[in-house]
């Protein structure tokens, strides 16, 4: 149960902070003769410096989720290989490529539709059970 108080003293401890910063800034502020642009300045720089939080926040996970090296899904490239095969069959003159191609790329989607079902169906489970 003392684990279970920590992050609430830490948040508190943060709001605390946080409050006596915003305190500080808003006493400074009420000095100066161009407070109201000073007001507006001081929360631009604050909602910047929270979108670059946010911005980096993102970009990390991007990394993580880059870092897990998920399969290769050929599926992504089993369609424009069909809209090509179907093109080249349209054509008449190049139907035999065109049915080339086609067959290419049944043979990726069958392949993804395998990489789908056994590589990611573990994780998918491992995944509901960990919250």
């Amino acid at each position: 149960m003392a684990e279970s108080n920590k992050p609430d003293s830490e948040s508190d401890a943060n709001d605390e902070r946080v409050e006596e910063l915003a305190r500080e800034l808003a006493d400074r502020l009420r000095a100066m003769p161009n407070r109201q642009e000073l007001t507006d300045y001081a929360v631009s720089l604050l909602k910047e410096s929270n979108e670059d939080a946010g911005q980096s926040e993102q970009a990390a996970a991007m990394v993580a989720r880059a870092g897990k090296n998920d399969p290769f899904n050929p599926i992504a490239f089993a369609i424009p290989l069909f809209v090509i095969g179907a093109i080249l069959c349209a054509t008449g003159i190049l139907a035999g490529v065109g049915l080339g191609i086609i067959g290419i790329a049944l043979l990726m989607v069958l392949w993804g539709l395998v990489v789908s079902f056994f590589s990611r169906g573990p994780r998918r489970g491992s995944k509901r059970e960990s919250p």
